[in-house]
């Protein structure tokens, strides 16, 4: 067949294995050792990132949809992770910031997956880690323009 697709050969489809690999290598720490899904992390480093920030804000830093974001919202609150308060801009909408346990338990983990990630990368020279952030950033501005 002519327009065969060699998976092996296709960029996208080698990315997309390649971050969901890196994403469970990583996962391992706030998972096992700390209880955290993948979304909770993540909002969880956007809140760390961007104190105040609002759940809408949370989606577009996050990617993740307006579900897994709520769902992890409400996980982080119930476990006295989060501090809600209503926005004194838009009273409909609530920011978010870490509490004080929060805060340390976010203290906690990047330390740790700082390391994981260099592990991750310790076979890359700085030149090559260099590049790939380069070209990740630029794959990713293509993607988004219009």
């Amino acid at each position: 067949m002519k327009h065969n697709l060699d998976l092996e050969n296709f960029f996208p489809y080698q990315f997309s294995i390649l971050a969901q690999q890196m994403s469970e290598y990583i996962a391992k720490i706030y998972r096992e050792q700390y209880g955290l899904s993948r979304f909770e992390w993540r909002v969880m480093a956007a809140i760390a990132q961007t104190p105040d920030i609002t759940a809408k804000e949370i989606i577009q830093v996050t990617r993740l949809d307006k579900m897994q974001v709520s769902r992890a919202i409400a996980k982080l609150s119930d476990n006295g992770y989060l501090n809600q308060q209503t926005s004194k801009m838009d009273k409909r909408s609530s920011t978010l910031s870490l509490s004080d346990v929060g805060t340390s338990l976010y203290g906690d983990i990047v330390p740790k997956v700082k390391e994981q990630e260099a592990l991750l990368l310790s076979n890359l020279s700085d030149n090559e880690r260099e590049a790939f952030l380069t070209i990740t950033k630029k794959l990713s501005a293509k993607i988004e323009a219009p």
